[in-house]
């Protein structure tokens, strides 16, 4: 599941009676640092006119890059970049210059820094978000503006990879009770995710239909994977296994999401628990049908090149919050890196529990009028914690997280039962995604 590089265009702005070479010199170490940071960079030529910024705004397509960086080497008139990155408009965008530097023994500048303010300035008055930043050639980045500009890659990545996004839904239930009463039209409207939903009989017959090489194959992963004896559902498993890899193969699916409750877990006989845990390392997987926690660990996954999970709120203590899926978590994201078998009959689930780390949580809520926020705190899981059991079930994937909030504070905006976590800190990168996204957030 690793992510591509985040791409960016770099578009480097000069002013005739500066020295051209040194221009470029500041253009190819930008790029560097860029490409240090872990993106992928294509230049523009120097643009030091309007017809070279108009003609760099036709020869580059704004939907091919997460992120448009203006760099004006020397000073710029800031029209220059108005002009050449008006397409960029709304997406994430970085005013980079440079300080002083060294130059044939002198300590020189060339108006780096006042063309980006005066850029920076009117890209604000334009209502253009934008960030902003300066290093020195001679001494690169500091830490602090790495961490921001690995944070800015991140989520415009982010950003880009949700508009390109395709999430698949088995016997959905867009109801109250599995808070996927989410107004699809405003999801593809505001992130350009798509949807596919699907009755769980298509599922079924999938199932009974996969080839002898999609059923070697999830065999395969469920002898490298799974641990304890599902008896008479390994068949089952298997089947449902190659099956839902069949669908993220032929819909190019970047999750899926099974409602197991009670098509599959009493009238079919199986929960998708085991085959979603099993897959988890491949592609999210959710359940409950439950759309906007898919959707944050989706954001979560782009947002920390990390594989993420959806966990339930299990109990609330001083200090802590006890977490444990209703039966999957991807085997990645558990201890000994695999899936156990609990459970019996049709209520076969993985009773791995979480492993320790600093993680995440996060959960995308909707407000009346289109609102969107983010709720999400930073914490340490324990991996092992004491027995805790839901009444007639098996154990569950389960954690204790320290939370870093007080949880009092944390409670005040509880928005749902399910949550996504990630094990990283994303905290930098979440609020720039939320500033390019025009979501608060809690």
């Amino acid at each position: 599941m690793t992510l591509r590089r985040p791409s960016c265009l770099l578009l480097p702005f000069y002013c005739d009676g500066y020295e051209l070479d040194v221009a470029a010199q500041h253009v190819e170490k930008t790029k560097q640092v860029l490409e240090r940071c872990g993106a992928e960079v294509e230049v523009s030529p120097l643009i030091c006119s309007a017809d070279e910024a108009e003609k760099a705004a036709a020869q580059y397509n704004a939907a091919n890059y997460d992120l448009a960086v203006l760099f004006p080497a020397t000073w710029s008139e800031p029209r220059l970049a108005c002009l050449a990155a008006r397409a960029f408009f709304g997406k994430p965008i970085l005013v980079w210059c440079v300080g002083q530097f060294s130059h044939k023994g002198e300590t020189l500048e060339m108006s780096s820094l006042p063309a980006s303010a005066a850029l920076r300035g009117s890209l604000q008055e334009m209502g253009v978000p934008c960030e902003w930043m300066s290093y020195l050639p001679d001494e690169g980045l500091s830490g602090a503006n790495e961490k921001k500009l690995r944070a800015l890659l991140a989520a415009a990545r982010a950003i880009r990879l949700l508009a390109h996004t395709r999430m698949m839904f088995f016997g959905h239930n867009f109801n109250g009770i599995t808070s996927a009463g989410f107004d699809l039209s405003v999801l593809r409207r505001r992130f350009g995710t798509e949807i596919w939903t699907t009755d769980g009989s298509e599922l079924i017959a999938r199932m009974n239909a996969v080839t002898d090489e999609a059923y070697r194959e999830a065999e395969s992963l469920v002898s490298a994977k799974l641990r304890g004896d599902p008896g008479g559902k390994r068949d089952a498993i298997i089947r449902m296994t190659a099956a839902l890899r069949g669908y993220v193969r032929e819909y190019g699916l970047h999750a899926v999401n099974m409602r197991c409750h009670t098509e599959f877990s009493q009238t079919f006989g199986l929960t998708g628990c085991l085959p979603l845990s099993l897959l988890g390392d491949e592609v999210i997987t959710s359940c409950e049908a439950d759309v906007p926690v898919t959707l944050t660990q989706l954001l979560l996954h782009y947002l920390a090149d990390a594989n993420s999970a959806y966990v339930d709120l299990r109990l609330l203590e001083d200090g802590c919050v006890k977490v444990g899926a209703c039966g999957m978590a991807p085997c990645s994201l558990c201890m000994g890196a695999c899936a156990k078998v609990g459970g019996e009959g049709g209520y076969l689930t993985n009773t791995s529990f979480f492993k320790p780390g600093k993680l995440t949580l996060a959960r995308l809520l909707k407000f009346p009028g289109g609102r969107l926020a983010l709720h999400r705190a930073a914490g340490t899981a324990t991996g092992e914690m004491a027995p805790l059991r839901e009444m007639g079930c098996a154990v569950y994937p389960m954690t204790q997280i320290s939370l870093d909030t007080p949880i009092a504070a944390f409670s005040e905006y509880l928005g749902g039962n399910h949550y996504a976590l990630v094990y990283a800190e994303v905290e930098d990168a979440l609020r720039l995604f939320a500033k390019y996204t025009d979501i608060e957030i809690m």
